[in-house]
């Protein structure tokens, strides 16, 4: 089957008419018609429903535009991953990252790549651990920066920098005069944490339980998607919440929260750079591997 039926079938769909989509890829309205159709024979069901007012896609023919991006989004990436072995080292680089690294850690090294790289293209999407996971199994990014190891024997992971899992309380309760709390004072607290899929939130409880606090010893008092909204809870008094160093370091130098140790109680962390083992590194996504662990920055 000619692929180019497939991207007029994305045209047909995405205008809603035969005209404009034969506009739009430089084809007669006949040639359109025809794609169509051939598709129509190929498949042996009707994909598209012709009105006297517009034009729209079947249930088939839903199913079929929903592959045909994929397809269309794959073919795209494949020409950008295959050209950036040319020589010169330009091309797309998708980076998919979590809350800690995607916000506080990745910007200022890529702005560092993109000074020394200008014709890398760079895009980051920003998401909890699992989904970046998931991500870069579906080979939808190219490379994942996590706030833990990810544990798949197809994914290299690789760590590239340290932070420092600390507790934040808001100005005004009773432990921001102290520089110091004892495990046993946390019992009872209300505390804000990040979403159940969250890396921080995992590395968080694993260093509690191996120092004698379970999770179950605080009362929760809220669960966020976001770092920022965790930071923003504990600011407005909902509860205390143990958080990264990397995160908090504005917001206290703002006098907004502060941060206290927790007696005999460290919570130290890798940052890790995840990339599929079985998929080719790309021109780009070498450089900039190379880039960030190799003290190219």
């Amino acid at each position: 089957m000619n692929l180019n039926y497939l991207e007029t079938l994305i045209a047909v769909a995405r205008y809603q008419s035969f005209s404009r989509a034969a506009q739009n890829l430089n084809l007669t309205q006949p040639a359109v018609s025809k794609h169509i159709s051939l598709l129509e024979q190929h498949y042996g069901i009707q994909l598209v429903s012709r009105t006297s007012r517009r034009v729209e896609l079947t249930d088939a023919g839903q199913v079929l535009y929903n592959y045909a991006l994929q397809m269309a989004d794959t073919m795209g990436r494949a020409y950008e991953d295959v050209r950036s072995f040319t020589g010169e080292i330009k091309g797309s680089l998708n980076i998919g990252a979590s809350t800690i690294p995607g916000h506080y850690v990745l910007p200022p090294l890529l702005g560092r790549f993109a000074a020394r790289y200008p014709e890398v293209k760079v895009s980051l999407e920003i998401a909890n651990t699992g989904k970046i996971t998931g991500r870069l199994r579906e080979n939808a990014i190219h490379i994942g920066a996590v706030g833990a190891p990810v544990e798949d024997e197809g994914i290299a992971c690789q760590a590239f920098a340290e932070d420092e899992i600390v507790l934040a309380v808001p100005v005004g309760h009773p432990f921001a005069d102290r520089m110091e709390v004892s495990p046993s004072d946390l019992i009872g607290q209300r505390m804000v944490s990040r979403e159940k899929q969250s890396g921080t939130r995992r590395i968080i409880e694993e260093s509690l339980r191996q120092n004698n606090i379970p999770p179950d010893v605080f009362r929760t008092a809220g669960e966020f998607g976001s770092t920022e909204a965790v930071l923003a809870a504990v600011e407005a008094g909902l509860g205390l919440s143990f958080v990264s160093r990397w995160s908090v370091q504005r917001a206290e130098e703002l006098d907004k929260v502060w941060t206290i140790r927790v007696k005999n109680l460290s919570i130290r962390r890798s940052l890790y750079l995840i990339y599929a083992r079985d998929r080719v590194v790309t021109r780009p996504t070498q450089a900039f591997l190379d880039f960030v662990l190799r003290g190219e920055r």
